[in-house]
């Protein structure tokens, strides 16, 4: 019973998998296309699925998440004031989304807040296009992607020069003066909603290398960082309005805008650095953060849980660079709070996507064996401070502990870096055994037991009452079993349904290939056509929760041949070869070599092994965990038609699955195929 629960937490709530139910939550995955931004609708909720689909084409470079995130944008730019043939409260039909909700009688205005949400995840579309292999392929209305890129970038420059009467040259947006119905007409406009037009400034300056976008981008940098107060533990603080730190500062939603573009800010190196970043996540980490099940509604602390703060915790995920806790976080709220199949929230979506941009591995842990009471399937603490070890894939990266436990005492996990302990995670008392996460922070690179880090819990010890941790299950990398084609005719399709082991969901992709050519994330299944002769390479990658596996092959395509014989059998005439489409070779026994790493060198495709020299290598990495040494999946997966919607994310029914099945026609720019059972 315990294994299906803990694989349910460590497995089958793979962000990606998550982000895709979530997706589909909403109107069948339009979300708010079609609506206007009269009541905000656009600014405050399509925003944030235009964010999300950036963030997932960043994490898998998918080309269903270009699609959406293009036909996203195109029904914004829809609604924009010049499209639609209205007008602002000066008569002037712009570049803008009006607003007649916030305004007495309903006068329309254009928020730069609003203008900035929305033109800056079409300017990160360009960038991302701008090195993408397909930036030359058509997109879903004919352009190639490049020139939509273009189209889109044209667009946010006429946006954000609606807004320059806007600019004060001291460094920052005000309102209208001449906007008299506005409260606060003529006023410099709150950090947050500068700092939103800021995020577009920065990414137009990334794709246009205008200056002019940079310099307004450091000065309203400057302004925030000025804003900024340092706290007792070196924390920032600050206020809506900026000023003096006083109170309780800014709620934690409007503040994760502004962390954002500090980070946005860090990542180009200008004003904030990642020292800056490591201050906004101590914010999250000693003010906002208090245990794992409760968040403060200010930056600076206050009243907590407040149900319209709360869930916005996940728009400070891009701090997960720097600080593995921020993730882990995050990931065990959502996990128990925010199931995606729930949610309807642009900003819930956008969470889940951001879980999925930066999530790290599963890495398993081990017990230190004297400080725990063996108790079959799990084991008690005997004392204050029992330990537990990991071995992260790489000390220079973070890595995600998952557990289940079961906790009397309010209970801290603390990472040891050869002199002190440094807390990450407080939990309180649970009812039973239940799913939480100890990161792994490489800023502490400790090698406590050879190549082990060493993790502490800390509680009120009561004997009898110490933590409680389930044992570890056998966790399994991913390896790619089958060989792939190696020869193919201008012509003729190709066919490849690759195999693999590991523990599931899993997600394949294509890192190199031909223009146009993406893989089936379900299943790996590829077809490709190919138009001309030579040698193309491809680089086939399988990714599970615990690491990664690459097959890099190359295909060598042969001109039409001349001979027009009708002669017809079993061998391509020009060969004398049976056609080539992607056999598995035989399958390997799964077992460890004495690196801990799968051996996969059994995977020669027969006497004539031909396919292994020219194709097929496998470069593997991933957690340092253990193998329970069994091959293959117990459960093959229904390969859906590619062009079908997906209604359900992946089980974690079984522990291996082998995918080996019948290859659909036409999967090029295909949509995502969600695995089922």
């Amino acid at each position: 019973m315990f294994t299906s629960l803990l694989l349910s937490f460590t497995l089958a709530v793979s962000p990606r998998w998550a982000f895709e139910n979530a997706y589909d939550n909403s109107n069948g995955g339009d979300w708010y296309i079609g609506d206007n931004n009269e009541t905000a609708l656009l600014a405050w909720g399509e925003s944030y699925v235009l964010w999300s689909l950036a963030a997932m084409a960043r994490a898998t470079g998918h080309t269903q998440y270009f699609d959406r995130l293009a036909r996203h944008i195109d029904a914004v730019l829809a609604q924009r004031d010049d499209a639609r043939g209205v007008a602002d409260y000066r008569g002037i039909s712009g570049a803008c989304w009006r607003n007649t909700h916030y305004q007495p009688a309903s006068e329309p205005y254009c928020y730069a807040v609003h203008s900035g949400m929305l033109v800056y995840p079409m300017v990160e579309f360009a960038r991302l296009v701008a090195t993408w292999r397909h930036r030359d392929a058509l997109a879903y209305d004919g352009q190639t992607w490049t020139a939509k890129a273009a189209a889109y970038v044209a667009a946010a420059k006429e946006t954000v020069a609606y807004h320059d009467d806007e600019w004060n040259p001291a460094g920052y947006y005000v309102f209208r003066a001449d906007a008299t119905f506005l409260e606060y007409a003529g006023v410099d406009q709150p950090l947050n909603q500068s700092n939103a037009l800021g995020l577009a400034l920065l990414a137009l300056h990334d794709v246009t290398g205008e200056p002019a976008y940079l310099e307004k981008a450091t000065a309203l940098a400057s302004r925030f960082k000025a804003q900024l107060t340092a706290g007792p533990d070196g924390e920032y603080l600050w206020n809506y309005w900026g000023g003096p730190y006083a109170g309780n500062g800014e709620d934690i939603s409007h503040a994760a805008l502004n962390v954002e573009f500090a980070a946005l800010a860090a990542e180009r190196g200008v004003v904030f650095s990642d020292d800056d970043v490591d201050r906004f996540a101590l914010t999250f980490l000693r003010r906002v953060y208090r245990d794992d099940a409760t968040f403060s509604d200010f930056v600076g602390g206050g009243p907590s849980n407040d149900a319209s703060y709360r869930p916005q915790i996940g728009r400070w995920l891009p701090l997960a660079r720097r600080r593995t806790a921020v993730y882990t976080a995050v990931h065990d709220v959502y996990a128990r709070d925010y199931a995606p199949d729930a949610i309807g929230s642009g900003s819930l979506l956008l969470a889940w996507a951001y879980l999925a941009e930066h999530e790290p591995v599963v890495c398993p842990h081990e017990f230190y064996i004297v400080d725990w009471d063996d108790a079959g399937d799990h084991r008690q603490a005997t004392a204050y401070g029992a330990n537990i070890l990991t071995v992260p894939p790489d000390l220079a990266r973070g890595c995600r502990i998952a557990l289940q436990v079961e906790v009397a005492n309010e209970t801290e996990a603390a990472q040891w870096d050869g002199e002190k302990y440094h807390r990450l995670t407080r939990w309180r008392p649970t009812a039973g055994f239940e799913p939480r996460s100890v990161p792994y922070e490489p800023r502490w690179p400790f090698e406590y037991s050879g190549d082990a880090v060493l993790f502490e819990f800390e509680d009120v010890f009561v004997p009898g009452e110490g933590i409680r941790v389930m044992e570890q299950p056998a966790f399994t990398l991913p390896a790619i079993t089958s060989m792939p084609p190696t020869s193919a005719e201008v012509g003729v399709e190709v066919q490849y349904l690759p195999t693999g082991i590991g523990d599931p969901p899993y997600w394949w992709s294509l890192g190199d290939g031909p223009l146009g050519l993406e893989v089936d994330p379900a299943t790996g299944a590829l077809a490709w056509t190919p138009s001309a002769s030579g040698s193309v390479t491809f680089s086939l990658v399988l990714e599970n929760d615990f690491g990664r596996a690459a097959q890099e092959f190359v295909i060598e395509v042969l001109p039409v041949p001349s001979d027009t014989s009708t002669e017809t059998g079993p061998e391509d005439p020009t060969t004398g070869e049976a056609p080539t489409t992607g056999e598995p070779a035989p399958e390997t026994s799964g077992e460890l070599d004495t690196t801990g790493e799968l051996d996969t060198s059994g995977t020669s495709a027969g006497p004539d092994d031909s396919a292994s020299t020219t194709g097929g290598a496998v470069d593997q990495e991933g957690c340092g965990c253990r193998s329970d040494g069994r091959a293959g999946w117990s459960a093959a997966l229904l390969l859906l038609g590619l062009r079908r919607r997906r209604t359900r994310a992946p089980s974690a029914a079984g522990h291996r699955r082998d995918v080996r099945r019948d290859v659909p026609e036409d999967i090029s720019l295909s949509p995502l195929t969600r695995p089922t059972d």
